[in-house]
C-alpha cells in the first residue's frame, strides 16, 4: 500500500470504537510498512552497544545473533517480536564489527619509534603536509602489547618527494594515544579512528624513506586510482587557476588540499559546503546525468528503442559510472553510502520497481549498517538519510501536485513553458527546504552551526551545479585520454564562478551563519523520531511528532558545566555570564576552542581569555563562581609552590598531595588518568564528571601507562 505525504489527512480516520480498536488498526497499518521502518530498529540496536558503560561480553552478542536468526526462521510472521530480534541484530552486529577489528593502543606518549610498513592512505593537507595512514610491519619502541595495525601521521614532505599508496616506507615518529574527548560526553574521535583500524597517532621525525617496490594486492586498485586522481587533478589545474580549480578539483576527485580558507569560510556561512562533500548530489547527478544521456542517445535508434529494454541498459551503464566515480574520488564513507543509494536506485529500475521510494532508502540504509555499523554515529550518515528520507517522503506528494498543475494543464505552449519553470523553480526551493530543515537536526546536535539563509543560496546555486558545473565535470574526464577536456573545464569553471558569487553574496548578508550551542543529544533524538514519524508513518502515529517535538523543548537547554578542565591541565575554562573565559590565552587552545564552539561562542581564544573572571599573578590564577573560589596553579609554579587557599584546586602538574583544597583536587595525573574534567555545583554539592567515565570501559578507551613500564622491540608476523 502506497501511503504519503500526499495523502488528504495524516492517516486513516479513527471510526470510532475507542483507543484500543484505534491503536489496533495503527499497528495493522504500520506491519505492513516493516522494512520502512528497519533501519529504524536497526539503529537503535548499534546505539544501544555504544551507549553501554562497560563492553559487552562476545557470548551477548552471540546470543542476540542467534535469538535473532531463529526469529526470523521460526516466527517471521510475528512482526513485534521481528522488530525485536531486528534489534538484537543491530546489537550483535556492531560487537562482532568491533571485535572484527580489535587493534591493540598504544597507551602513553612515545617521544621515537621507529616504523616500517605501507602507506594505505594518502590525504594531502598542502603543499607539503600529509597525513598518512601506516599499516605497521615492524615497530621499534613499543611495547609488545601496544603495537596497532595502523597508525595516523602528520608528516612533511620535500617538495619532489612522491609518495604512493602500497610505498613501504621506514620513517621514525613520535606517537601518542588515540584523542581523547575535549570535554566529558563530547565527540569521541578516537573511537573512530579505531574502527579504521588505526590504534596511534603521531607526527614523522627527519626524512621519510618511500620504497617502491611490488605492490601488494591490498593496495593496487587503490594506488591505481589514487594516481589517476593526481593526474585529473594537474590537468585541472592546468585548464581552471586558482580557487575555482582547486574547486573544480574537489568536485571530480574529492580533493580539498588547496580550496583557500576564504572560500571554505564562504561556502560554510552560505550553506553551500556540503557541495564539496562527493555524497548524494555528486553521485545522483553523474550518475543520473550518465543514465539520461544513454537512455537518450539509445533513443535516437528506433530499432534499438522498440526491440530492447534500453532503460535498463542504460540503468546499467549509469551503475557502472557511479562505480568507477566512487573510486575516483577514494571510496570516502559519504561517497560509498551514496553509491550504495544510488545503486538501489538503479537495481530498482532492472527489477522494474519505482527508482524513488522509502523502500530504495530502507535497503540501502540496512546495507550500510550492516557493513560498517559505526557510521550510525557520524554526522554524515545521519544528515545525509534525514535529508533522503524528508526527499522520499515528499516525492510522491510533488508528483500528484506536478499532475494537477504541471505543463500538461496548460493548453498553450507559452503557458506549458512558464509551468515547467515554475515546477523547476518550485522544486529547488522546496528539496532545499526539505533536506535543510531535516539534516539541520543533527548538523545542530554535531555542530552547533546553522545556515539560515541555506534555502535561498541552494536554490540559486544548486540549478548551476546540476545544469553545468557536474554536466561538465563528467564530460571532461571522458575527454581527457584525448587531451580534449579543456573547453568543457572552461564551461566548468564558468558554472562555479556563478555558484561562488552566489555563495559570496549571501555570505555577506548579516547572521548569514548562526552559532549556536550544540543541541543535546537527547533533543535531537527526540526531534529525529519526530521527523521519522512524520515521513515513515502511514496511520495517525504520525500525530505522535507532536509530543516529541513538545518534549524535545524541554531538553533543548544546553548543558554547560561552570568549570572545564583539559585533559593535559594545560587550561582551564569558567563560565561566566558572558560566556567562558579561558584562563590562558595560548595553553590547550584547541580544547579551549572546542569549548567555546560548543557553548555556541564565536569568539577566540584570545578574545575569550581577556574577559573579566580570572585573576592570574605569578603563576596562580584565582577566581569566584557560584560561591565557590577557585585556585589553578600553572607549570611556571611547579617548583617553589605556596598552596593557596580555595574550595577547587586545580594544577598542570602532579601535586603528590603537597597540596589540596577544600572541597576538590585535580592535578595533572587525575587528567592524565580519566581525561578532561567537567566541575559542577548544585548548591553546597560539587559533581566532578570525566571524560572517560562517560566513554566507559571500552575497546577504544585506553587506561595510561605508567612511565616506569618497559619498552620492548616487536616484528608484527
Amino acid at each position: 500500500m502506497a501511503v504519503s505525504l500526499a495523502d488528504s489527512t495524516w492517516g486513516e480516520p479513527v471510526k470510532g470504537g475507542g483507543l484500543k480498536p484505534a491503536l489496533a488498526r495503527m499497528w495493522e497499518l504500520e506491519k505492513e510498512r516493516l522494512a520502512i521502518w528497519s533501519p529504524l530498529f536497526l539503529v537503535t540496536g548499534i546505539w544501544t552497544y555504544f551507549s553501554l558503560a562497560k563492553e559487552p561480553p562476545l557470548a551477548l552478542a552471540a546470543v542476540a545473533l542467534l535469538i535473532a536468526a531463529l526469529t526470523f526462521w521460526r516466527w517471521r510472521s510475528n512482526k513485534a517480536l521481528i522488530i525485536l530480534a531486528i534489534v538484537l541484530a543491530g546489537f550483535g552486529i556492531v560487537k562482532l564489527r568491533a571485535e572484527w577489528i580489535e587493534t591493540p593502543l598504544l597507551r602513553a606518549y612515545v617521544p621515537e619509534a621507529r616504523l616500517t610498513g605501507w602507506i594505505s592512505d594518502i590525504d594531502r593537507r598542502g603543499k607539503s603536509s600529509r597525513i598518512l595512514i601506516v599499516d605497521i610491519e615492524t615497530a621499534q619502541g613499543l611495547p609488545l602489547d601496544e603495537i596497532p595495525q595502523s597508525v595516523r601521521l602528520r608528516a612533511t614532505v620535500k617538495p619532489d618527494q612522491e609518495m604512493r599508496i602500497g610505498d613501504h616506507v621506514t620513517l621514525t615518529a613520535s606517537l601518542s594515544p588515540l584523542p581523547r574527548p575535549v570535554a566529558p560526553g563530547g565527540f569521541d574521535y578516537g573511537r573512530q579512528l579505531y574502527f579504521q583500524g588505526v590504534g596511534a597517532v603521531g607526527r614523522t621525525k627527519g626524512s621519510l624513506t618511500a620504497k617502491e617496490g611490488t605492490v601488494l594486492w591490498p593496495y593496487k586498485l587503490r594506488r591505481i586510482f589514487h594516481d589517476l586522481r593526481s593526474a585529473i587533478g594537474e590537468r585541472v589545474h592546468a585548464a581552471i587557476k586558482g580557487p575555482l580549480g582547486s574547486f573544480a578539483e574537489a568536485l571530480i576527485t574529492g580533493e580539498r588540499a588547496s580550496i583557500p580558507k576564504s572560500l571554505n569560510t564562504s561556502l560554510q556561512a552560505s550553506g553551500l559546503f556540503h557541495i564539496l562533500s562527493i555524497s548524494g548530489l555528486h553521485m545522483s547527478l553523474v550518475a543520473g546525468g550518465a543514465f539520461w544521456a544513454i537512455r537518450a542517445a539509445l533513443a535516437l535508434v528506433p530499432k534499438l528503442a522498440l526491440r530492447y529494454p534500453i532503460k535498463k541498459w542504460a540503468a546499467t551503464a549509469a551503475l557502472a559510472v557511479g562505480l568507477l566515480y566512487m573510486l575516483l574520488a577514494d571510496s570516502g564513507a559519504a561517497t560509498e553510502r551514496s553509491f550504495i543509494m544510488i545503486a538501489v536506485v538503479f537495481f530498482a529500475v532492472l527489477v522494474d520497481r519505482p527508482a524513488i521510494s522509502l523502500h530504495n532508502l530502507a535497503v540501502a540504509a540496512i546495507i550500510i549498517l550492516l557493513m560498517e555499523p559505526e557510521q550510525a554515529l557520524s554526522a554524515s550518515f545521519q544528515m545525509s538519510f534525514m535529508a533522503v528520507m524528508g526527499l522520499a517522503a515528499f516525492f510522491p506528494a510533488f508528483e500528484a501536485f506536478t499532475a494537477r498543475f504541471g505543463p500538461q494543464a496548460s493548453q498553450t505552449f507559452s503557458g506549458r513553458w512558464t509551468r515547467r519553470l515554475a515546477v523547476l523553480v518550485l522544486a529547488s526551493i522546496a528539496t532545499s527546504l526539505i533536506a535543510g530543515t531535516l539534516s539541520s537536526i543533527p548538523a545542530a546536535h554535531h555542530f552547533g552551526r546553522l545556515a539560515p539563509f541555506a534555502v535561498i543560496s541552494n536554490a540559486l546555486a544548486l540549478p548551476m551545479v546540476g545544469l553545468v558545473v557536474m554536466p561538465m565535470a563528467m564530460l571532461s574526464v571522458f575527454l581527457m585520454p584525448l587531451g580534449l577536456e579543456a573547453l568543457p573545464l572552461k564551461a566548468m569553471e564558468l558554472g562555479l564562478a556563478g555558484v561562488v558569487a552566489v555563495s559570496d553574496r549571501v555570505a555577506s548578508w548579516p547572521t548569514a551563519q548562526s552559532l549556536w550551542p550544540l543541541l543535546p543529544a537527547h533533543a535531537a533524538i527526540l526531534l529525529s523520531f519526530a521527523a521519522v514519524l512524520i515521513c515513515l508513518s502511514a496511520s495517525r502515529l504520525r500525530w505522535l511528532a507532536l509530543p516529541c517535538v513538545a518534549l524535545a523543548a524541554l531538553f533543548v537547554a544546553p548543558q554547560k558545566p561552570p568549570l572545564l578542565f583539559d585533559e593535559r591541565g594545560a587550561n582551564a575554562a569558567l563560565l561566566t555570564e558572558v560566556g567562558y573565559v579561558p584562563a590562558a590565552a595560548k595553553g590547550a587552545s584547541y580544547s579551549a576552542g572546542r569549548w567555546l564552539q560548543q557553548a555556541g561562542d564565536d569568539a577566540s581564544v584570545v578574545e575569550a581569555a581577556k574577559r573579566e573572571g580570572w585573576t592570574c599573578n605569578s603563576g596562580i590564577c584565582t577566581a569566584t563562581a557560584h560561591g565557590l573560589s577557585i585556585a589553578y596553579l600553572l607549570r611556571a609554579v611547579e617548583q617553589n609552590m605556596s598552596c593557596p587557599v580555595a574550595d577547587i584546586l586545580l594544577a598542570e602538574f602532579p601535586l603528590r598531595r603537597r597540596c589540596k583544597g577544600k572541597r576538590a583536587t585535580i592535578d595533572r595525573f587525575d587528567v592524565w588518568r580519566n581525561g578532561a574534567h567537567a566541575i559542577t555545583t548544585d548548591g553546597s554539592a560539587i559533581q566532578i564528571t570525566t571524560a572517560k567515565e562517560l566513554q566507559g570501559a571500552r575497546p577504544w578507551v585506553y587506561g595510561p601507562r605508567p612511565r616506569s613500564a618497559n619498552i620492548f622491540n616487536r616484528k608484527r608476523p
